[in-house]
């Protein structure tokens, strides 16, 4: 494999993985209350089974669910804090499409900043939700791709020097 096409395979991994993350992953698992129901939450949907019936839910009926009052207290709140998540994540997405990566610059050090910091905002909405420990009377959750999330964050972060090795652009132009 040549160093272009290297360079240009690692250059799109970080965007790849957020467009993964943003529409298709599921962020978190979790059960309401006693066994009430259980749900799959991505970062702009959720998809519940209750006794009353499944539904799916975007991101947009949760914040209307917390403007017509529908959603209060903790609920409403746990809501506004995943919207920022999910402002910062397509953020972050939009970002990591438009920069160049390049391991010296500080650009990339802010999108795997924001990558980590949506996924602490997901997590912090989860523990709002369900309690500090994501085990409650609301029911439990298990953030699995939020740590997914703030792990390639930080593997991103620490480790870009081998993730994103520098290419010559002499070796681009062969």
């Amino acid at each position: 494999m040549t160093n272009a096409r290297l360079y240009y395979m690692t250059r799109y991994l970080i965007p790849v993985f957020l467009l993964f993350l943003c529409f298709f992953m599921p962020v978190q698992i979790y059960i309401i209350g006693d066994g009430i129901g259980a749900g799959v939450q991505g970062a702009f949907y959720r998809y519940q089974g209750t006794s009353y019936g499944t539904s799916f839910i975007t991101v947009c009926q949760d914040v209307q669910y917390v403007i017509s009052g529908t959603y209060g207290g903790r609920t409403a709140l746990s809501v506004l804090v995943w919207v920022i998540g999910d402002i910062t994540l397509v953020i972050t997405t939009i970002l990591a499409l438009i920069m160049d990566q390049n391991p010296d610059d500080r650009r990339s050090t802010l999108i795997y900043s924001l990558l980590i910091m949506s996924g602490v905002l997901f997590l912090i909405s989860a523990q709002l939700q369900y309690g500090l420990w994501l085990y409650g009377a609301a029911g439990i959750t298990i953030p699995f791709g939020v740590i997914l999330m703030i792990s390639a964050g930080w593997y991103f972060k620490t480790m870009k020097d081998t993730v994103f090795a520098e290419v010559s652009t002499s070796t681009l132009k062969r």
